[in-house]
């Protein structure tokens, strides 16, 4: 379900998967920023650094003087592909076309969000955010790993300040406790599937098997590279379980964290979706 943020105008979507996701929201694929990267060189004088291909998070705002407090757990991010913006407001995820020229940035049509529900807090927020983004009145320059974007609305003038965020599956483990299609029940998983990401590669046990591949994180966009593996033979359980994990695992399109802190991996498979569902691994 979408909706124009900070309007009463709604669209609605298919829901593919039993919960608030929409499968390859963004529609471009950035590189991620490691979060060793080293600052790039400034551009010559008169061309603007690039905005293009980083998460940015916000870690200041200032409206009308005054530094607002950021609320830690629910992050602003933005992100831009040179056609498209997009982000989290904290809650949900937004999206729109937008146009710079120089240091000159506005809105090219709708902004659209996920309708998530969020606390009153957060809510006012995003609609504060919202309301910045689709301001006529914006300007945006980068000075190596810092982005400011600066605004006037209606009722307030102020300065985002944005710096590149941290990836939030880098140097984690899972492992998986269900696969789920559209058509059916959650199936458990047995033997123990796992899932590990480090700085530039994900890889486990997949059934039978050890596997690794690459993989790329714009936003909480999810794209796996190619999947090797090695080629032990298995009882027929094991081999079916893992062609089917392999399988889904390659057609992952973004992730979620929900709020039980288990990771949610969702796929699709030609007219075929689901969500592959993992836990913490101690």
């Amino acid at each position: 379900m979408l909706q124009k943020i900070g309007s009463k105008a709604r669209k609605i979507a298919p829901i593919l998967v039993a919960s608030v996701a929409l499968t390859s929201f963004y529609g471009f694929a950035a590189q991620p920023t490691p979060t060793n990267a080293t600052p790039q060189p400034i551009n010559p004088i008169g061309q603007p650094e690039p905005i293009e291909g980083i998460n940015w998070q916000l870690t200041q705002w200032r409206s009308n003087g005054q530094n607002l407090t950021l609320l830690k757990n629910n992050p602003i991010t933005i992100q831009f592909d040179g056609k498209r913006l997009g982000g989290s407001t904290g809650c949900n995820f937004y999206s729109g076309d937008y146009q710079r020229q120089n240091s000159q940035l506005r809105l090219a049509g709708e902004l659209i969000s996920t309708m998530i529900g969020c606390s009153p807090e957060v809510s006012a927020r995003e609609i504060h955010f919202a309301t910045i983004l689709r301001s006529p009145d914006l300007t945006v320059n980068r000075t190596q790993n810092r982005l400011t974007i600066n605004y006037t609305t209606a009722k307030d003038k102020g300065t985002l300040v944005f710096t590149p965020a941290q990836s939030k599956l880098q140097n984690t483990s899972w492992k998986l406790s269900s696969i789920t299609t559209r058509s059916t029940t959650p199936v458990r998983v047995q033997p123990p599937v796992t899932l590990k990401f480090t700085n530039n590669s994900v890889g486990g046990f997949s059934g039978c098997n050890q596997y690794n591949a690459s993989y790329q994180e714009p936003l909480n966009q999810l794209k796996i590279g190619a999947i090797a593996s090695t080629k032990k033979a298995c009882a027929t359980p094991q081999m079916q379980l893992e062609q089917s994990f392999l399988s889904k695992l390659a057609t992952v399109q973004r992730y979620e964290i929900n709020q039980f802190g288990n990771l949610r991996l969702f796929f699709q498979q030609g007219d075929r979706s689901g969500v592959l569902t993992f836990r913490p691994q101690k």
